[in-house]
């Protein structure tokens, strides 16, 4: 078969095959690879003899194509990939971005944000030894405060609530102004037993972040459990969360209640010294609802985190 001079290969030719691969659902950046490919054969073959030479094969087109495929899919620079992989973790999909968070190390190499991404990865992923050394290599760092944080929880879900409030403390110390930090040292103090020690660094979450969901259900949790009923449920009013947690929220502070009275009764005390300090008795067709809903809507927080362990 007799090829086609590629001088005749027109810019107009070009923006076909470009249109082309528009067409297939391509990014503007494929079809451009796909037509600048084409281009450079032209060019090429316009500096042999007479300005003819051999038209492109149907193997070299679609081996330009696969090429422009691998860059669409191929996240063209670091910054588009690291947020890739936080957009992975923020919709709850760690697995995946553990993945693809070796991809990127191969790819660009490792830096302090990819590693305390990966360690949280890990912790998410079930993973707490691997979470927690990977977090101890941050602790000297610029990371310091978010990897204090991360080994706060991992105590926290071994149910060692002193061990989690004194990493939180750290976390805290390093970034005094972090909401969520705040936030759960005041939970992990409460589930500690000291719900004198919960009220500040609650009530600065609150008020640095007076409409986060997360940081008013664990206000709730607190004012139950100091015995301020009328303001737990205010404040739940207010931040119009849904019954299940509402629920929920009355069932974590009857199980910090709980845990107080038992802490603070006699190694000989009877049964009915062990009686939970929360909920009221009225609330028992609530807890009976939140227990076997089995859900929580205020998500990824101590509220969910340490509860969830239990």
């Amino acid at each position: 078969m007799i090829g086609i001079p590629l001088t005749f290969m027109t810019r107009a030719a070009a923006a076909r095959v470009g249109a082309t691969a528009f067409r297939r659902g391509r990014p503007p950046f494929a079809s451009m690879l796909v037509s600048t490919l084409v281009a450079l054969l032209a060019a090429c073959s316009s500096t042999q003899t007479g300005g003819y030479g051999a038209a492109p094969s149907a193997a070299d087109l679609m081996r330009a194509e696969q090429e422009a495929d691998a860059q669409a899919r191929k996240p063209d620079s670091k910054d588009v990939y690291l947020s890739l992989i936080r957009q992975m973790q923020g919709q709850g999909m760690y697995f995946a971005s553990l993945a693809h968070i070796d991809g990127y190390r191969q790819q660009f190499g490792s830096t302090p944000d990819v590693e305390l991404l990966r360690a949280d990865a890990l912790r998410e992923t079930g993973q707490p030894a691997q979470a927690e050394a990977a977090y101890r290599k941050l602790l000297g760092g610029e990371q310091a405060g978010a990897a204090w944080h991360g080994i706060g929880l991992l105590a926290g879900l071994r149910h060692a609530y002193g061990d989690a409030a004194q990493a939180l403390k750290e976390a805290v110390r390093l970034e005094p102004t972090e909401a969520l930090y705040l936030n759960d040292l005041g939970f992990a103090l409460l589930w500690s037993g000291d719900v004198g020690g919960a009220r500040v660094p609650i009530a600065q979450a609150a008020e640095l972040a007076p409409t986060n969901r997360k940081v008013l259900g664990n206000l709730a949790v607190y004012l139950l459990v100091a015995g301020e009923r009328g303001r737990a449920e205010k404040v739940m009013a207010e931040a119009q969360l849904p019954k299940t947690t509402r629920d929920a929220i009355v069932k974590l502070a009857g199980e910090i209640g709980r845990a107080r009275t038992r802490a603070a009764a006699p190694a000989a005390a009877p049964a009915a010294a062990l009686a939970p300090a929360m909920p009221a008795r009225d609330d028992a067709a609530q807890l009976a609802t939140a227990r076997d809903a089995g859900r929580w809507d205020v998500p990824k927080t101590m509220l969910d985190r340490f509860a969830k362990a239990q």
